[in-house]
């Protein structure tokens, strides 16, 4: 009996060398990025013989199994759970692997991200927004991510959810504007740096010369709309106003700010200083891209009113502006299928809609869209013969 137990103590003192060495080189593959090696390793041990010594490195490794971290094949959200859990663990097993945990968790991190936007293309926005606040906790510093996630709420009629994260935003002094530091190099290329330090330091040293800075646009005017639409909503206008008036009272100078003051008027039924910053607008603003930025926006609001004045401004200052005309022509479509639009303002607005279309088609002839819709609005309004002239063009 003796010989019996000393053998078998001396099978198991054999397996746990063994798994001893399997876990040191799955390891050693994980850390050369030999991931395909490393779940090959893996799948040679048998869990239900793996020793508690072990067992968080065998936890932490099962990673390699539920994400192909060469990332040629997608992560689903199903396996990117199990790793976390993997993960956690093995933490609480006191396995932790210094080298290999920031590479997993960014690499998790980043799968979050394209999960969340996969989802927001499919329609998923409360998977999206659960994702997104997920990679808001996991960094508290980046409130772009508490940005996006307020803008996921919004868009899904999460308004407290999303009344609370812009509110955040605002208290946190979030614009969302980045300083990028650049100089030319030597072949004339502009490069970015890490900071101003470095791109300074490369100047002095003669390899770039033309130092300057470019700063991002600024989120904080559709933070602030967004938030003062909100509270309105709520039936709390001192509120909104209080949002309105601190806003402009801190960032006088934020150009978001000033080209979304007029829908904030309008918002605050403030009708005279509405008007009178429409006219300072127009005035101030020589881009067209602006308004047709504005004007999406506004139409994503289904704030058509304020969607067709940007569009006009648009066209103001560019004519021949294929993308304000169909824009402007779909501003007008949705104001005519509002329940509120009578049978004489819907036929208005679907002329109006024809007007851009025509010119549209003259700017892209070959555009089936324009072209199709052409042809529905046509037949709706009985324009026969307009209505076949076109349909010969397709």
């Amino acid at each position: 009996m003796k010989f019996k137990l000393t053998i078998t103590f001396l099978a198991m003192a054999s397996l746990a060398v063994a798994q001893k060495k399997e876990i040191k080189k799955i390891t050693k593959a994980a850390e050369k990025g030999e991931f395909s090696k490393a779940q090959k390793l893996f799948n040679s041990i048998d869990e239900s013989a793996v020793e508690a010594k072990y067992a968080g490195a065998y936890e932490f490794f099962k990673v390699v199994n539920y994400i192909d971290l060469t990332g040629v094949e997608p992560v689903s959200l199903d396996n990117l759970r199990k790793s976390e859990s993997a993960i956690a663990n093995s933490k609480y097993l006191g396995y932790s692997n210094l080298k290999l945990e920031p590479i997993l968790q960014n690499f998790i991190l980043n799968s979050k991200l394209q999960i969340a936007n996969d989802k927001v293309k499919s329609g998923d926005t409360d998977t999206a927004l659960k994702l997104v606040e997920e990679l808001y906790q996991s960094n508290p510093e980046n409130l772009d991510m508490l940005y996006n996630a307020g803008n996921l709420a919004y868009s899904s009629a999460k308004y407290d959810v999303a009344l609370k994260k812009y509110s955040e935003l605002l208290e946190k002094g979030y614009t969302g504007v980045k300083t990028t530091y650049v100089a030319t190099n030597l072949n004339g290329v502009v490069e970015k740096f890490a900071s101003e330090q470095v791109r300074d330091y490369s100047v002095q040293v003669k390899t770039h010369t033309n130092p300057d800075t470019e700063k991002s646009i600024s989120n904080l005017g559709d933070i602030v709309l967004k938030t003062v639409w909100l509270h309105v909503n709520k039936e709390n206008k001192i509120k909104a106003k209080e949002v309105y008036e601190t806003a402009f009272k801190n960032y006088p100078s934020d150009s978001s700010l000033k080209l979304v003051k007029p829908d904030i008027l309008l918002t605050l039924g403030m009708m005279e200083e509405y008007k009178e910053a429409i006219e300072n607008m127009d005035s101030e603003v020589t881009d067209p891209k602006v308004f047709d930025n504005l004007g999406v926006a506004a139409i994503e609001k289904k704030n058509y009113e304020s969607a067709i004045r940007y569009f006009k401004s648009s066209l103001k200052l560019e004519s021949n502006n294929y993308y304000a005309l169909v824009n402007l022509s779909n501003a007008y479509l949705e104001s005519g299928n509002l329940e509120k639009s009578t049978v004489a303002e819907q036929k208005n607005f679907y002329n109006q809609a024809i007007s851009c279309l025509e010119k549209a088609h003259v700017l892209r002839p070959d555009e089936k869209g324009v072209k199709e819709t052409l042809v529905s609005l046509y037949d709706f309004l009985g324009m026969t013969d307009k209505s076949a002239q076109m349909k010969s063009k397709m």
